[in-house]
């Protein structure tokens, strides 16, 4: 793809990407691979099913509560930095797609999400090849009525596929302006009440994370569990999904305890689920809060400094020598498997003690660190971890296009149940819009991750 004029890159900055890329087209092995999507094939093996359950050697506990019998549900379903930067787009070709991300009007870090998801677009259209096609970039500014806007401008310049919104508040308005007009919307939201009517979410799903690592639980015999979750909105989605999963494997959920986000306040949760007979705790978090709340469930709280000696002159004085610290508090849970989510990816958590032997569901690891390790050579920073949504999206539109016009974007071709395969492995989109994948599980070990079970390449016909 010659982008000699045709790539019309913003700047100095995004100057460099055309220099860049041109340097390095005879060496684009990851785009020819992973990163290129391509319709999948299906395969004749299970997946899901959970692993050979664990045998358990040594007496057993009259006291503990029987174990109810479990069983898979079958298949598994499967940030930078940077200011404003307006941009209008790249390419000029006659085939219009565009891209609706916050460019202004948001917190920093939202705006530094839409930035990062344009630059990952606009590496996909490059890799592609294709030079017929436009990228049309459209700010969603603030909310929905600003997003809806966006859509119709870039309905009006030509758009054939939208690709965004990022926000599930967003999503609704824009699928209200396209889908009367027959444009499809592959957006960003990872709330599946946002999908359906001709938006389709391109994300990672907690529902899908969660019903693969209960599979995984189930197939290993656990299935007597507690919840653990943050007080906000994603924690009690996650803790209601994961008890709809328990129970249609036949498990139980006999303790759910929320906490705050303060970490002096966290063990006193933790310490609610002391007494509770169960083998799994699923703890819905991310980020430093998840470290400090596995960690107090693992080794309890730290220690209380100890007491300063008494000077010379206290001492002479009669002041009466500090009492001795108090015994250190136990750690609640320190054998109980742990169970997570996608918010556990990150290079620190893998890192956490106290998270150590915990598991979670994500596409595995590899591809994408390539992906981020080639995305950070051409722009300079290193990709939030959705930054590939944007050329998972950019990729899907431009395989998509191929067929003839009328029939490139039709709901048929987007909810093709042989999926596609992009940076975070295979995918599909259902009728109803919402996402598939195919998901790894995941061990973090104390000293990083280790896939323990990899994702599958393909989707079964008759397992999905």
């Amino acid at each position: 793809m010659a982008f000699a004029s045709p790539l019309q890159l913003n700047e100095t900055r995004d100057s460099r990407l055309g220099g860049f890329l041109k340097a390095a087209a005879t060496s684009l092995t990851l785009a020819a691979s992973v990163l290129a999507l391509s319709a999948c094939g299906t395969v004749n093996r299970v997946i899901g099913d959970g692993g050979d359950p664990a045998v358990v050697e040594g007496p057993v506990d009259p006291a503990r509560t029987a174990r109810p019998n479990v069983n898979p549900l079958g298949p598994e379903g499967p940030m930078a930095t940077g200011g404003p930067r307006m941009g209008s787009g790249a390419g000029s070709g006659p085939l219009k797609v565009a891209l609706l991300v916050p460019q202004s009007g948001r917190s920093r870090d939202q705006v530094a999400l839409g930035n990062a998801l344009f630059d990952a677009a606009q590496m996909a259209l490059f890799d592609t090849g294709r030079s017929d096609i436009t990228l049309i970039v459209k700010n969603t500014g603030a909310g929905g009525g600003s997003a809806a806007n966006a859509a119709q401008q870039a309905i009006n310049e030509g758009a054939e596929v939208i690709l965004g919104p990022v926000f599930a508040e967003e999503v609704g308005a824009v699928r209200a302006v396209a889908a009367p007009l027959g444009v499809p919307v592959i957006a960003f939201s990872s709330d599946s009440s946002a999908a359906g009517g001709g938006a389709y979410l391109l994300s990672f799903p907690a529902e899908e994370e969660i019903r693969a690592v209960v599979n995984f639980a189930a197939g290993r015999g656990v299935g007597l569990f507690a919840v653990l979750a943050p007080q906000n909105a994603y924690g009690r989605r996650a803790a209601n999904t994961f008890s709809r999963d328990v129970a249609a494997i036949g498990g139980a959920v006999v303790a759910e305890v929320t906490y705050p986000g303060s970490k002096d306040a966290m063990y006193p949760s933790v310490m609610q689920l002391d007494g509770k007979d169960f083998d799994g705790l699923f703890i819905p978090d991310g980020g430093s809060n998840l470290r400090d709340i596995a960690t107090f469930v693992r080794f309890g709280p730290p220690p209380p400094p100890a007491p300063k000696p008494l000077t010379d002159e206290q001492i002479a004085a009669g002041v009466a020598p500090p009492p001795p610290p108090p015994p250190p508090v136990r750690a609640v849970l320190p054998e109980h498997i742990l169970l997570g989510t996608g918010l556990w990816d990150e290079p620190a958590s893998g890192a956490s003690g106290g998270l150590a032997r915990g598991v979670f569901a994500a596409p595995e690891p590899s591809a994408r660190a390539s992906f981020s390790n080639r995305f950070e050579g051409v722009y300079g920073y290193r990709p939030p971890r959705v930054a590939s949504l944007g050329y998972d999206a950019m990729s899907l539109a431009a395989t998509l296009s191929s067929d003839l016009p009328g029939q490139r974007f039709s709901a048929s071709a987007i909810t093709d149940p042989n999926g596609f395969t992009g940076v975070d492995g295979i995918f599909r989109f259902l009728p109803n819009g919402t996402i598939q994948r195919g998901l790894a599980i995941i061990e973090a070990t104390g000293g990083g991750f280790s896939v323990i079970r990899p994702a599958p390449r393909t989707f079964q016909a008759s397992g999905y």
